[in-house]
């Protein structure tokens, strides 16, 4: 395995991060935000640069970064185009504590603090997210991401120690303003993106948006290639000087060709390690997962008498996922002749149905002679999930279960007829509705304490159906109802720097499924956390230094006791509960702007999960995650270049995997004598640069270079007892013009 060792010290960017606590500038008393303004969903028409004013993914409650008693990252739309972010994956990539895996070339995981992110919302409304059937979203959507680090099991129900994404949608401009963008980039990569919106009748009262991309690229993987669609359209109207109304819809279609279902393989036959090329592929050219999503959202806020405000959110999402697999996912290749991988096909077709809500008010009220602020709300979502009955005539395929020779495999085999019968083989129901308060309370100038509760109501059902589609059995049914309370408390120790402390109870519903196909029941746990918060420059520059503390009991972790290549019925990885899992961390953030010209944006994250026996767990998550990225605007000859980049470094990741022993003479076509190792890869930095050029104020070229060094490594390993490599150097240009 390629492995390479950094001599980056984590506790360096710590020590930059803190050193921002003594800084004030008077440069910003009379300077304008950077340019590249983003009209956001939550803080519309305030120009951001690389750091957000105010945020309400917490608690519902609109509070500064400083304000919020938790750890919250926004990646803004400037950030987002410096850098090439075209997909929620990147964007997390670029995010602190937050670890991106692919298991092949069409699943990604995303974790924070050790554990999985599942927890997504769109506009602050929960929607789901797996790797396996989830159409991964495309930033073209969107204005803006915000990522709370940590429990939010008061407004979402699901109290996930990990994270919860939430994508802003883009929303109609008061002013015209339209944009296109046309990008290419190495393995014949094209893009091109138009963003349209406006008002529709002089007045300004009705305002509409179109925005959407089309992107056809192949990859450095052998003959995969994909295409993607995404549209969008939104119609927003102010109904009364205090009544707005939004609604739209958004449609994402991905078609890949060459679909990888595994990973590459680490030893031969013979226990020696491989090293296959970073373009490996064990797929059939047919070999694709189709995936598509169409959203219908609608969004009404009131403004109410006494400054207080109500805001009602409704999201319906229809997704469906089309497999047709065929991979040399297992076995090991016997170095002389290629031959010894065992062929996986897969046939799949996947319907999820989901409805979603989120309804709250909030304002302040008089207590005690002092102003404080209240929300009440409620919000939940009802998801169906369809597998339907799709199959093959196994005696009838028209091709081998083994690759003859993987060094001459060029994936071309006949494509099978399957036998799709369009009836359910089984459906999966998760419901979850709960009614949440919070109240931030200000006893003293320098003092404010949030507390709030909510309380849950849970339940999931899998039903399996015959052939014909008629009705078999009730394979699990769970309900519960939960009452999940918060306490966050933050103190001004001075007029930049608060101390917090916050506290959650766990409560996640999770999707996982024992070897058994049954569903997992709910983690359920305590979040612990606290820290400094600053702002500095006039509010241009935030850090943060945070430690965390998390106990769970029912915590998933891959199942190690099932055979090799073992599947649930969806294509899933089986699970165990494991009760008593602790993690203890560290964060240090810093995000903003050290001048009006410099914009600055990264974090260091160490986390330690260990079992009731101390051992360590989930460690595919690395124990340290720094990255730093910056832009910077030049001056004089040079000015309208701005030029950036960034590092991004982890440490080692292993697990436990199967492999040959080593030095076995085992005849081909027999199976060679096996043993359990750790693999593993180690520690490694990526380095990103970005120039971007204005000719002028409408047009501009920006050049991004992603892995500058061509380093090679693995983004994950053990996953069928191979390694999946990461993207090698990636070169894309970007032309934009505004009208």
């Amino acid at each position: 395995m390629s492995s390479t060792r950094s001599k980056f010290r984590p506790a360096a960017l710590a020590m930059i991060l803190l050193s921002g606590t003594a800084l004030t500038s008077p440069a910003f008393a009379d300077a304008a935000p950077a340019d590249g303004a983003v009209e956001g969903v939550t803080v519309t028409g305030v120009k951001e640069g690389y750091a957000a004013k105010t945020t309400e993914s917490a608690a519902k409650l609109p509070l500064s970064l400083r304000e919020t008693p938790q750890s919250v990252t926004v990646i803004t739309r400037e950030r987002m185009d410096d850098f090439g972010l075209v997909t929620v994956a990147n964007v997390l990539e670029q995010t602190t504590g937050i670890t991106v895996q692919e298991n092949d070339s069409n699943r990604v995981n995303f974790t924070s603090r050790g554990f999985s992110i599942s927890n997504f919302q769109l506009d602050g409304v929960p929607t789901a997210y797996s790797s396996g059937n989830s159409v991964m979203g495309d930033t073209v959507l969107y204005d803006r991401v915000e990522v709370v680090r940590g429990a939010t099991g008061l407004v979402t129900g699901s109290g996930d120690p990990s994270a919860t994404v939430n994508l802003l949608r883009k929303a109609p401009t008061r002013e015209f303003a339209a944009s296109v963008a046309a990008l290419a980039g190495n393995w014949n990569r094209g893009r091109i993106e138009a963003d349209v919106s406006g008002p529709i009748f002089a007045d300004g009262r009705v305002r509409a948006r179109l925005s959407g991309a089309f992107e056809d690229r192949e990859s450095y993987i052998d003959f995969y290639e994909e295409k993607k669609k995404i549209g969008m359209a939104v119609i927003e109207a102010d109904v009364t000087e205090s009544t707005l109304v939004r609604v739209g819809v958004d449609y994402t279609e991905v078609t890949p060709k060459g679909t990888t279902w595994g990973t590459s393989p680490l030893y031969y036959r013979d226990g020696s390690p491989t090293s296959f090329d970073r373009s490996y592929n064990a797929a059939a050219r047919w070999s694709t997962w189709d995936r598509n999503s169409t959203n219908y959202y609608a969004v009404l806020e009131q403004d109410l008498p006494g400054d207080w405000k109500f805001r009602a959110a409704y999201n319906k999402r229809d997704s469906d996922s089309t497999a047709k697999l065929y991979y040399g996912y297992g076995g090991y290749p016997d170095r002389n002749n290629g031959s010894g991988l065992i062929v996986a096909d897969y046939f799949n077709v996947y319907q999820q149905d989901e409805t979603a809500f989120d309804v709250y008010a909030s304002g302040p009220l008089e207590l005690f002679g002092r102003k404080h602020e209240l929300v009440i709300g409620a919000n939940g979502y009802d998801r169906d999930g369809t597998t339907l009955n799709d199959s093959i005539d196994a005696s009838k395929r028209p091709y081998a279960m083994t690759i003859p020779n993987i060094f001459t495999w060029d994936g071309r085999i006949p494509e099978p007829v399957l036998l799709r019968y369009g009836t359910p083989a089984q459906i999966d129901r998760i419901k979850e509705t709960g009614v949440y308060g919070a109240v931030r309370l200000n006893p003293t100038d320098r003092l404010k304490i949030i507390l709030g509760a909510r309380s849950s109501q849970y339940e999931t059902r899998s039903d399996r159906y015959k052939l014909s589609g008629v009705y078999d059995r009730t394979a699990n049914a769970y309900s519960e109802d939960k009452f999940t309370p918060y306490f966050g408390a933050i103190f001004d120790i001075t007029s930049q720097i608060s101390a917090y402390v916050s506290y959650s109870d766990l409560f996640k519903p999770q999707s996982n499924k024992d070897k058994n196909n049954d569903q997992l029941p709910p983690v359920i746990g305590a979040n612990y956390e606290g820290g400094l918060k600053g702002e500095f420059f006039d509010g241009q520059l935030y850090a943060a230094v945070v430690g965390f503390y998390v106990q769970q009991d029912n915590l998933a972790e891959v199942d190690p006791t099932v055979p090799d290549g073992f599947l649930l019925p969806d294509g899933g990885t089986a699970y165990r509960a494991v009760t008593g899992a602790e993690t203890r961390g560290f964060e240090a953030e810093i995000t903003g702007q050290l001048t009006p010209r410099w914009r600055v944006a990264g974090g260091y994250t160490y986390a330690y999960t260990e079992n009731a026996a101390k051992v360590r767990i989930n460690t595919l998550n690395p124990r340290n995650i720094a990255r730093i990225y910056t832009s910077y605007d030049l001056t004089g000859r040079l000015e309208g270049l701005t030029i950036g980049g960034g590092l991004n470094w982890q440490s080692e990741i292993y697990t436990l995997a199967t492999i040959p022993v080593p030095g076995n003479t085992s005849a081909p076509g027999t199976n060679p004598p096996t043993l359990r190792v750790n693999v593993s890869q180690g520690s490694y930095v990526l380095a990103n640069l970005m120039a971007r050029y204005r000719f002028n104020e409408k047009l501009s070229a920006t050049l991004n270079v992603d892995n500058l060094f061509d380093e090679t490594y693995y983004r994950r390993v053990g996953f069928y007892n191979g390694g999946y490599y990461g993207e090698p150097r990636k070169v894309t240009l970007t032309l934009r013009a505004a009208f």
